[in-house]
């Protein structure tokens, strides 16, 4: 797993100046970044890469990166253009809050890591090892931080199996399903805290979904919410020392210009926290893209208590609620997810 080159597609010139033609294509049609369809972004060199990067996410390492986008040559508005039309060759952008962000941008905003209702994303706090309501989470390093800010990605099957060798009573705990803090993203009908296991299986195979642990937390603030028992406490302990031991466990320092996309279902992610520049244009910033495969598995059906809609071979995931602004992509990078 440690031969980076297996799963790392470094971008061309030629692919470099045909993802900026794409572009171009799509400024001379007039067409709203919203509206660019896969076709409307056409990429035939590039293809036969993006298609392995698409196998890398789903058949092979549940993740792949594109490499060597030379960000610092466009401004935002074009940046946000080519993130699109590149994911769109993936699969379909859903919303990541309640704002309808369908992109999203993970930037210390200066928010209050102890607000429970805001996003660790806009902090320079670490990010326990989680899962995203989405198929594919695509994420685009346009700078990185001054120190620190490592990806970490941790395969959900060996740390289930690992968890097996070790304590499988523990691990049994773990299919029960985990009360989980909703931070204010309610569907209709729904309590303000979910319950969703963390291991799931059925016919189709082996289904993973790692809550926060600081959202498993500050469930505990609602009176009506069952109680995480000690046994259940343990499993995640154990479930998070497994996740961060270095046997299994894959730190990947950011680079400028890295398009990273991870199958959530199959591969967790985390991040270590981060010390920013005290330039405000160089503060670490990526932009982040939630995708439906259009080509998805089934999924459990518990599944649904996060995403409501599960149903193969539709738009599925994404922030469903009923109080969900119209969709749309921040004007600014600093757009606070959360308003």
């Amino acid at each position: 797993m440690m031969d980076h080159s297996r799963w790392i597609h470094e971008l061309n010139d030629n692919e470099i100046a045909e993802i900026e033609a794409a572009t171009e294509l799509t400024l001379r049609a007039g067409l709203p970044v919203m509206e660019i369809e896969a076709e409307d972004f056409p990429l035939p060199v590039l293809a036969a890469k993006i298609l392995r990067l698409r196998e890398d996410c789903t058949d092979r390492y549940g993740f792949g990166y594109l490499r060597g986008l030379p960000v610092e040559r466009y401004d935002y508005d074009t940046l946000t253009r080519i993130y699109w039309g590149l994911s769109r060759h993936l699969g379909d952008p859903v919303p990541q809050n309640r704002n309808g962000h369908l992109i999203g941008h993970v930037i210390d905003i200066g928010d209050d890591v102890n607000n429970v209702n805001i996003r660790l994303t806009q902090t320079a706090a670490a990010l326990d090892f989680h899962s995203d309501a989405c198929d594919l989470v695509g994420l685009m390093c346009l700078n990185t931080a001054m120190e620190g800010g490592e990806s970490a990605l941790v395969s959900g099957v060996a740390v289930h199996d690992e968890m097996m060798r070790r304590d499988a009573d523990l691990c049994h705990c773990l299919y029960e399903p985990v009360v989980v803090d909703r931070r204010g993203e309610i569907p209709a009908g729904k309590h303000p805290w979910m319950q969703i296991p963390v291991f799931m299986w059925d016919g189709t195979g082996f289904t993973g979904y790692a809550p926060l642990n600081a959202y498993i937390e500050s469930a505990k603030r609602f009176q009506d919410a069952p109680p995480t028992s000690d046994a259940q406490r343990a499993a995640i302990r154990l479930f998070l020392d497994i996740c961060n031991d270095p046997a299994f466990a894959l730190k990947i320092p950011f680079q400028r210009g890295d398009l990273q996309y991870v199958h959530n279902h199959l591969v967790f992610h985390a991040r270590t926290s981060y010390v920013d520049w005290p330039e405000a244009a160089l503060k670490r910033h990526l932009m982040r893209i939630w995708l439906s495969l259009p080509e998805g598995r089934e999924l459990h059906p518990a599944l649904a208590e996060r995403w409501v809609n599960i149903a193969r071979g539709t738009v599925r995931g994404g922030v469903n609620i009923p109080d969900r602004k119209p969709l749309n992509i921040p004007p600014r990078p600093d757009t606070p997810a959360f308003g």
